[in-house]
């Protein structure tokens, strides 16, 4: 059986893995680049900050001022048309996907119960398992 600090050795390359692909280090490269582009960084923070304000009133439905809406048509159109956070967008899906997979194949291996495989093949009762599946409810 494994101990701990097997498992955490076993983590650490695993990281080490993730930092060399190619997912990692475009996200990398995108986060230098919003870094260093300070209008970048006002429109996301000028975006996330509305949003969030917006999403509060929501919650305590309190109505939305056509101005908000207004504003927030114009930074979502800044956000759009700025190429630093497209690809900044484009990196941090592609790296969340990488990290999905991965999630994915680690807890095929300590999900309860697990009798069959996320690929769709059949289980010990002979029941097909997806992916999205809890191996407990079906």
């Amino acid at each position: 059986m494994d101990t701990t600090q097997q498992i955490l050795d076993e983590a650490r390359k695993l990281g080490k893995l993730i930092k060399e692909q190619d997912a990692a280090k475009k996200l990398d490269q995108a986060i230098e680049a919003l870094k260093g582009d300070q209008d970048a960084q006002r429109v996301l923070n000028d975006y996330n900050r509305l949003a969030a304000q917006i999403a509060e009133k929501e919650q305590a439905n309190k109505p939305i001022e056509v101005e908000e809406k207004y504003q927030m048509q114009e930074l979502h159109k800044s956000v759009i048309m700025n190429k630093v956070l497209q690809d900044f967008q484009v990196a941090q899906m592609d790296y969340a996907d990488l990290m999905r997979k991965v999630d994915e194949a680690m807890s095929g291996g300590i999900a309860p119960g697990a009798g069959g495989s996320a690929d769709g093949k059949k289980n010990s009762s002979g029941e097909t398992s997806g992916g999205d599946e809890s191996p407990i409810i079906q």
